[in-house]
């Protein structure tokens, strides 16, 4: 059941103080350190990998009340074709990390956890960090309408980390298209050309399930649903050391959800 305010409790003894440590004991019990080398094969081959069964049924019910009272009191729909992803669409609701900042205390948490960052570190096979854009931190998405898509993108920044709190089934589409290996040049985007010269992985995704991308060299989008599906999203960005270094802009970012300040590497 969807709430309508964005001022319920979280459930249970799921609190942002309590959130870590519950995190960190649900990972230990289910990811074994063999689930873990094999998601670190994946990922090196893939750059996508998914986190089944990521979120214990206690955090994903949790995270579920935060996240749906937030976008169903700050929502904004969104209906554009970005001419710098090679005039893509995006049809879909969002709601930026300003809004959460304030109204989401658990997902602000989970974002700054030393348990998510020590995670992602080892699947990824290197030290993640924050990134140093704040509107870049965590966003909330949700494709309710057929046809709405987050169509075919790269990111600014190197990786990705999703958690899904609800999902249709496959044949109702909202599942994720990753084509690793590729590049974005924002001046002259090209993705029939990355669709004809790699391979096209499928992934469909389950509420609770989690995945990382590598988000600059992995072209990716969510497939269109259709009917009366609905696919909600908690998108959050980790940055490498290099991204550190390197000015960014945040064009996308910027124009579906609102942004948050400045990059302080972009304004040296």
């Amino acid at each position: 059941m969807t709430l309508t305010t964005d001022q319920s409790a979280p459930a249970g003894r799921v609190t942002a103080r309590t959130l870590g440590t519950l995190l960190e004991e649900h990972l230990r019990e289910r990811y074994t350190a063999a689930d873990r080398a094999e998601l670190k094969e994946r990922f090196d081959s893939d750059h996508l990998v998914p986190l089944r069964g990521f979120l214990s049924p206690e955090l994903l019910d949790a995270f579920r009340a935060e996240a749906f009272g937030i976008m169903d009191g700050h929502g904004v729909q969104r209906d554009l074709v970005l001419k710098i992803t090679d005039g893509t669409p995006r049809h879909m609701r969002t709601v930026g990390q300003p809004v959460i900042k304030e109204h989401g205390p658990l997902i602000d948490a989970f974002y700054f956890s030393a348990a998510t960052k020590d995670f992602m570190s080892e699947v990824v096979g290197e030290e993640v960090f924050t990134c140093p854009y704040a509107g870049e931190h965590y966003v909330i998405s949700r494709l309710d309408r057929s046809g709405d898509t987050h169509g075919w993108h790269w990111d600014d920044y190197t990786y990705g980390f999703i958690l899904v709190l609800e999902a249709p089934e496959y044949r109702d589409g909202g599942f994720v298209q990753g084509v690793p290996h590729t590049s974005w040049d924002k001046e002259n985007p090209d993705v029939y050309g990355a669709l004809l010269n790699s391979r096209v992985h499928s992934y469909h995704m389950a509420a609770g399930d989690a995945y990382i991308v590598k988000t600059d060299t992995t072209m990716h989008r969510v497939h269109p649903i259709r009917g009366e599906a609905r696919r909600t999203i908690v998108n959050m960005t980790w940055v490498s050391a290099e991204d550190l270094t390197v000015a960014r802009t945040h064009e996308t970012n910027d124009i579906l959800f609102g942004g948050a300040g400045a990059d302080p590497v972009s304004e040296k």
